[in-house]
């Protein structure tokens, strides 16, 4: 009986595996370059999974500019589902694309921006103006922005960086693993940063920074703030040389 049940397990098991290699067909670009409009619904927040290179641009939402490899276009979805932008490959696919894939991507206001994977989410010739902005990136990607917000929130899990220049009131930043905040051009009142890792916090602040690390992660500040500081592990709080 035991062995019929381990004979069953691992026939489910190849079973399972064959199916998953089946679904996942390989797709690979043909390197000819391709443009498309696309018309999405109106969205409040955007959420990038891949490799993608999203340009922030000026503009009323719904109104998208995708260039990439004419194959590799009817598996890049951009789409809205309940008040966000989502734009990622297809499920079931495994997409290698050779060429550089670009969405322009409209806003008027934002209030939330996540990446997850490899890729970039930048402005060009644009400041987001927000009562509250939230930013997040998961993996190796780069976010790169000019911001005027009142409150501003960035947090990294992994290897990735964000860059940010701008104004704003209040700044909070939470990096898990070896990330990197390079926001000296971000000129903030207040800033709360917490580390948990190896990863380092560049910062402009006016009148009160408060910091935990637990690790040997970095803070590096301009500015003359007033300091509320907890460390644990080998981590520092320093004054811009």
């Amino acid at each position: 009986m035991k062995k019929a049940k381990i004979a069953f397990l691992v026939c489910a098991f190849l079973v399972a595996s064959a199916n998953a290699q089946w679904f996942n067909t390989r797709i690979k670009g043909n390197q000819k370059m391709s443009t498309e409009t696309r018309q999405v619904g109106i969205y409040e927040s955007i959420g990038v999974g891949g490799s993608f290179d999203v340009k922030l641009i000026s503009g009323k939402e719904g109104k998208l500019i995708v260039k990439a490899e004419e194959n590799l276009l009817p598996y890049l979805i951009t789409e809205v589902e309940g008040n966000t932008l989502q734009i990622k490959w297809k499920n079931g696919f495994n997409i290698s694309h050779r060429l550089r894939v670009l969405i322009e991507v409209p806003v008027e206001h934002i209030s939330k921006l996540a990446l997850a994977g490899s890729g970039d989410i930048f402005t060009d010739h644009l400041t987001l103006t927000e009562t509250a902005l939230k930013i997040s990136l998961a993996g190796s990607g780069a976010i790169k922005i000019a911001v005027k917000a009142e409150d501003l929130s960035a947090a990294i899990s992994g290897s990735g960086t964000i860059d940010i220049n701008g104004v704003t009131d209040k700044f909070e930043a939470s990096l898990a693993g070896s990330g990197d905040v390079d926001a000296y051009d971000l000129v903030a009142k207040d800033a709360n940063f917490k580390i948990s890792g190896s990863g380092g916090i560049k910062a402009n602040v006016s009148e009160m920074l408060n910091v935990s690390i637990a690790g040997s992660g970095d803070v590096y500040y301009k500015g003359n703030p007033k300091q509320d500081i907890k460390i644990s592990g080998s981590g520092s709080v320093q004054p811009k040389a």
